[in-house]
């Protein structure tokens, strides 16, 4: 009978059941030894079978590839995990995952990838990035070789220790704190898929799970953008060719949802007009319901009363590109003199304006941002000690330096742009039937541009009221 043995400074055991050789070692005491041995024993004498080899005989690479096959089709963001797995693939010189999307529904549960694997072609790299490729690779050999060695490994072998070895070489090489936690959660994740899925058995528990000496999670950005900046703003966004860029920072400061909520999901059908909500049936953490405020009913309805044509339900409310959108936010920001503003800080800025206005009410904060946890929302609420300072002696927030929204609309660029556009459209109209437009007085409002133009056909003015503007895509 097979009994643990002196292995080294520890213990360890050897037992060959059913065909199978199990090797443990490690461990601090003979009684530590025989109670793992045991439940080994009993494990493979009357437990569920393991799926697959096995991990004693399954290198954590090719275990990679099975968890990509099985667990990748149904994750929204399974571009960056397969990023991440890529890298324990090149190792072994597997193929390297391909995702090509789809959208189905298979027993219940949503499909977004279809999951195949390649042999990854060599890239011609030009001459002149060879200088930053090489720099690229001294950067990173550290942690490449730690992560090679464990994509070699077999999988029952893989301890804390190695995988500790590897997030040292990540922070050693200046690797924000982010990506080191990524890293770990893939691997995380991949053991608990093994155990739960393929009945695999870690002695220790999951070896990527606790005992791990991580860095501390980076504070995350706080930038939030003021009344001030945003009239600023404003003003250029309301001067940017494409029509969208200036409605979709507007919106998004009223209902602080992410650029893609809006810009990729959002459908005309999905807006729910007397509930004054708009139902996302596919957003980031699933479907949600994001309420209304005046200012964004305001931005919607002009959007669609002023379409050139009526919108069906099915027409994508933002029809243009995230580049397109980022590239008039940076212009705009540019000409504005506001620094190191991204569209993503507009979903900090709605965070914390709402905050203030709403008197740091946690669930209306959580149902207006989506989040699930309480954490992941207060991370977007990004309040000055100057103004809680200021609170505290009574005294009222500088409305000028608070949160944008907060105590003022945001709408004026969106409304600006609706104008001026509105009055190039029925110039455009004018001139067409050559009727003169009076240059004397600059129209003030949309309606004074109309009332200046004389036999507008009615086919511009779909109904009283309004102009039809033409929200066709213009160049970024």
């Amino acid at each position: 009978m097979a009994k643990p043995y002196r292995d080294g400074k520890g213990w360890a055991f050897r037992l060959r059941m059913r065909g199978k050789d199990v090797y443990r070692a490690g461990f601090k005491s003979e009684a530590q030894a025989r109670r793992a041995m045991e439940v080994v024993r009993h494990e493979l004498e009357h437990g569920p079978g393991q799926s697959g080899m096995g991990p004693q005989r399954t290198p954590l690479g090719v275990a990679f590839m099975d968890y990509a096959r099985e667990r990748l089709p149904f994750l929204k963001g399974a571009r960056q995990d397969a990023q991440r797995i890529n890298q324990y693939l090149r190792a072994l010189s597997l193929p390297v995952i391909e995702l090509t999307p789809v959208d189905s529904v298979k027993a219940g549960e949503r499909i977004y990838w279809e999951v195949t694997f390649a042999e990854e072609p060599n890239r011609v790299i030009p001459a002149s990035l060879n200088e930053h490729r090489g720099r690229q690779q001294t950067s990173s050999s550290d942690s490449d070789k730690a992560r090679k060695r464990l994509a070699t490994m077999m999988v029952s072998d893989v301890t804390t220790h190695h995988i500790q070895q590897l997030i040292n070489a990540l922070v050693a090489e200046g690797k924000k704190s982010a990506t080191v936690h990524l890293e770990r959660s893939e691997l995380r994740r991949l053991f608990a898929h093994a155990a739960n899925c393929w009945r695999w058995r870690f002695w220790g528990g999951n070896p990527a799970g606790k005992g791990l000496h991580m860095p501390s999670v980076d504070p995350g950005r706080d930038r939030v953008v003021s009344n001030e900046e945003w009239e600023r703003l404003s003003v250029e966004l309301a001067k940017y060719p494409n029509p969208y860029v200036a409605p979709l920072a507007c919106l998004m400061l009223e209902t602080a949802m992410r650029s893609c909520e809006p810009l990729v999901h959002l459908r005309w059908g999905h807006i729910q007009w007397q509930q004054r909500q708009l139902e996302l049936p596919d957003a980031k953490a699933g479907r949600r319901l994001v309420p209304l405020g005046p200012g964004a009913l305001h931005i919607l309805k002009q959007l669609k009363d002023h379409a050139a044509n009526p919108p069906q339900l099915a027409d994508r409310v933002f029809p243009t590109t995230y580049e397109a959108v980022k590239k008039g936010w940076s212009v705009a920001r540019a000409a504005a003199g506001v620094e190191d503003v991204g569209l993503h800080d507009l979903r900090h800025t709605s965070a914390t304006r709402f905050a203030l206005e709403f008197k740091g009410n946690l669930p209306v904060l959580m149902v207006i941002t989506g989040h699930k946890t309480a954490q992941m929302a207060m991370r977007y609420v990004n309040i000055k000690a100057t103004e809680v300072a200021t609170m505290m002696h009574g005294e009222e927030l500088s409305v000028e330096h608070c949160a944008a929204g907060y105590k003022r609309g945001v709408t004026a660029a969106f409304d600006a742009a609706l104008e001026r556009r509105a009055k190039e459209a029925l110039e455009k109209q004018a001139k067409k039937r050559r009727v003169p437009v009076a240059e004397d007085v600059a129209p003030d409002s949309l309606f004074d541009a109309r009332k200046r133009v004389a036999a507008v056909p009615s086919a511009v003015t779909a109904r009283s009221n309004v102009v039809r503007v033409d929200f066709g895509r213009r160049a970024a």
